[in-house]
């Protein structure tokens, strides 16, 4: 009887077991961003919009090199500023181990307002085994 039992206890965990599907587990390091920050600047004598964003890598291991790209939609300049640098339309971002970093691109005739309602930044490409958490960001105040 205990046999029979045990059988049928064995069968109903296999069949739980089969049943529920596995939670898909991000193994490796995560590349997360956030929306950037968009600000003014008279700074040149000619104004200027810029946005400040940031890139963080989490679940690496210490002095892992991670890589990415990114892209602007929004047409970028160079205003020669003293809090730049700033970086160009399209570019990539190195990191290592669990770094958090910041970049800032600038726009020329183009209002805060502008900015804030159209700016998309998208991150692709990573070093192999990375996963982008969330690979579109925009602007914000």
């Amino acid at each position: 009887m205990q046999r029979t039992f045990l059988a049928g206890l064995t069968a109903i965990a296999a069949t739980a077991a089969i049943a529920v599907p596995a939670q898909a587990q991000t193994t490796g390091p995560q590349v997360s961003t956030s929306n950037c920050k968009v600000r003014y600047s008279r700074d040149t004598g000619k104004p200027f919009t810029y946005a400040q964003c940031e890139v963080s890598v989490s679940g690496a291991t210490a002095g892992q090199a991670v890589k990415l790209r990114y892209k602007s939609n929004l047409k970028t300049f160079n205003p020669h500023s003293e809090i730049g640098p700033f970086r160009g339309q399209t570019g990539t971002l190195a990191l290592k181990g669990n770094e958090t970093r910041g970049f800032q691109i600038a726009f020329n005739n183009a209002s805060m307002a502008q900015v804030k309602k159209q700016l998309k930044i998208t991150f692709s490409s990573p070093t192999a085994g990375v996963t982008i958490t969330n690979p579109v960001v925009t602007g914000r105040s």
